[in-house]
């Protein structure tokens, strides 16, 4: 699929549509910490620590996915997401929310054969990874507590 050519023009529409607990490859898991250790660190902390409890109608809430940025509704990895957010829009049956973009692809097999994978959250990525908080997720590296006698 090629995104380039794609009538979608990244509106913020699809962004009630992130939401956490979305299952990945490793592969993906990897990609997008790759990515986020290249991004300023000031921005990802900042996105990563924003509460994603979202109000959706009258007294709905759901919990955000944790890349997508408050302000903008905007993915912090929109690069490398994984393959559910790729394709939501764009395909028969996860349609685009705004009928922007033309959903004539069948991506069942494809969905099939990546069902085929291991797939964990993200956060469940991290655990597997020995990553238990954020300065983990970035590679930044404690300095040994140093204890004088």
């Amino acid at each position: 699929m090629n995104e380039s050519s794609s009538p979608c023009n990244g509106c913020s529409s699809c962004a009630t549509r992130c939401t956490d607990g979305i299952a990945m490859s490793e592969l993906e898991f990897l990609r997008i910490i790759e990515v986020l250790r290249e991004l300023p660190r000031r921005k990802v902390r900042r996105v990563l620590e924003q509460s994603k409890h979202r109000f959706w109608f009258e007294e709905i809430t759901y919990v955000a996915c944790l890349f997508l940025e408050n302000e903008t509704d905007r993915c912090l990895i929109y690069p490398v997401r994984p393959l559910i957010c790729r394709i939501f829009g764009r395909v028969k049956h996860l349609p685009c929310p705004i009928e922007h973009c033309p959903t004539d692809i069948d991506a069942r097999d494809l969905l099939r054969s990546y069902s085929e994978l291991p797939l964990h959250t993200f956060q469940q990525w991290m655990i597997r990874h020995y990553m238990f908080n954020f300065d983990d997720l970035l590679g930044i590296k404690e300095a040994p507590v140093r204890i004088e006698i």
